[in-house]
Order: structure tokens, then sequence, then C-alpha cells
């Protein structure tokens, strides 16, 4: 049978603004205690985002049906018209007329560098949606908790253990702001647990023990590693992915479509390597692009690209 794949992760406008040099020309060492800086771009870039848009749209282009269970505000029109066109259901996303939905303003200076600043927005109102409420109204499912607002975060892990549900577990930015039982029990409980190389260093650091003495032998651990691929912790070993040699425009998204990518091979119990691999082919697509979401990306290319990779 197949799984629904509720992402309760957020949904975002994104403004991108590329820099034409490199972070290090603005910023002076001996002055880093009193920063004061402004930095002028010739255009800027606004696009649908956030981490459950993101992720919906590359699993929904790969055929399946996911099911954002997030938050918008009173200007998510133009997102909600841009999601049904690409086939994204919104009908378990709560829209609140009292704020606007969450906003990321990010800078990229040349060395791919980013600086972002976020908005929360309607993401706050995320803490109030009550995953027990939509469990009864879908069956078969497995959840994919990423960056969302961070009480909301913190119930989802809780909510996912008690309701006995399988659950991937993304922390991200957050790590340094989960109380350390929380983080414990989303490391030890998800079925697989993504981050990158700093962000898994992070979880290890907050709980004082190496992430491969804190899941099991059926966890999942996937490490991204930007440009130097992905590693994923199974069985007790480390596999190396490669990426997807492709011009890189814009990182913004890749690690979300990486997750999408992941995700499709994993639903469809194919190996842990397939799983990498596909992220990677994912990925690929999103860093074409400046914004998140690549038009052109389609599942008859994704495969022809998954042939090529080694």
């Amino acid at each position: 049978m197949k799984k629904n794949i509720i992402l309760t992760g957020d949904i975002a406008y994104d403004y991108i603004f590329d820099i034409k040099d490199p972070f290090s020309k603005y910023i002076q060492q001996d002055k880093i205690h009193q920063i004061n800086i402004s930095i002028v771009t010739d255009t800027h870039q606004k696009s649908f985002g956030g981490t459950g848009g993101n992720q919906a749209f590359y699993l929904s282009k790969l055929g399946l049906n996911p099911l954002l269970f997030t938050t918008a505000g009173n200007d998510f029109l133009e997102y909600k018209n841009f999601l049904k066109k690409n086939n994204i259901s919104t009908k378990f996303v709560k829209v609140h007329k009292d704020v606007p939905t969450a906003s990321g303003f990010v800078m990229t200076d040349i060395h791919d560098n980013q600086i972002w600043m976020f908005s929360a927005g309607a993401m706050q109102k995320a803490r109030d949606l009550q995953l027990a409420t939509l469990l009864k109204r879908v069956r078969n499912t497995f959840i994919l908790i990423s960056p969302t607002d961070l009480e909301a975060m913190n119930k989802l892990v809780k909510d996912a253990v008690d309701l006995k549900k399988d659950f991937a577990f993304d922390p991200a930015f957050y790590i340094p702001h989960f109380g350390t039982e929380i983080l414990l029990l989303g490391v030890k409980k998800a079925k697989l647990l993504f981050g990158n190389d700093y962000e898994i260093a992070f979880i290890e650091k907050r709980l004082k023990k190496s992430i491969t003495k804190m899941v099991n032998a059926n966890q999942i651990v996937v490490k991204t590693l930007g440009d130097k691929g992905s590693e994923i912790f199974h069985n007790r070993k480390w596999i190396q992915i490669p990426i997807y040699k492709t011009k890189t425009i814009d990182p913004t998204g890749a690690g979300d479509a990486y997750r999408a990518g992941f995700l499709y091979g994993y639903l469809q119990n194919l190996p842990i390597k397939t799983c990498g691999l596909m992220g990677a082919v994912a990925a690929s697509f999103a860093v074409e692009i400046k914004g998140t979401m690549n038009l052109k990306f389609n599942k008859k290319e994704f495969k022809i690209r998954l042939r090529k990779i080694k």
C-alpha cells in the first residue's frame, strides 16, 4: 500500500540577493563586534520556497502525492495557485488572515556562502496544528519533521513518538535551540535523520556522543557534504554518495530537493545507496536555477540523470 508522506516544514516566500564579491570584502575582522554593513545588488528575485513547499514540489514532480501540514498567511493566494498548478494539495494548509506568510531573505556571495534572515509570520501558528487530528483523516503515513516553528517541531516529535508513527527528523538550524531531551528523542526514534556535516557535528556536541553510537542498526543517518556529495550511515557502516556534476547557479533549496529525492526512493523500499543517488540527482536540478524549484524538473529527466550518476 502506497504511503502518504506528510510534510510539516514551512512554506515561505524567498527573496534572493546575489552578491558579486565574497562576504570577506565587506567584513573587517577587527570590527566584527560592531558590524554596520550595507551591500548593494543589481537585482533580486522573489520565489516560492520554504522547506515544506520545496520538498512538496520535487516529490510531486516524481509522482508522489505529498500532503503539506503547515500554515500560511493572508498573502498565500499566489503561492496556493502555484501549488495547485503543480498538483500539490493544500487541503491541510491552515491559512491565517491576520499575519503574512513566512518570508526568507538570503544573500549569496560569489563563493556560494549565504546569510539568511527569516520573518516567521504565519509559521508561528504551526504550533496550534494537531497531528493526531490529521492522522484520523489520513492513513498509512510517513512524516517528515523539518524546519517550521520551534514549538511546533517539539510537539511533532513528541506526538509522532507517542502515536508510534514512522518519521524522519531534520532539526537543521534549530539544533542549538531544542531542549536536550527532545533533540535526543528525535535522534533515537526517527527512522531517518537528515543533516549537513556541520549540523550532524553540532548534534554530537549537544548530546556529547557520536551519532553512530546514538542510532541503532535499523536507523539511517543522511549527512550532506555540499559539493563533496553525501554520506549515509546504515547497518553500522558509511556509504559514500557522489554529486551529480552540473553547473551551480544557486545552492538555495538543494538540501530540500535532496531529501525529496531520497524519500522518493526510501518509500519505495529501494536500496539505501540508490536512495542517496536519487537525492543527489534531485539536488542537481535545484542548484541549476535561481530560487528553489526548477520548473524544468520532471520524472523523465530525473531518470536520465540517475542512469548517468556513478
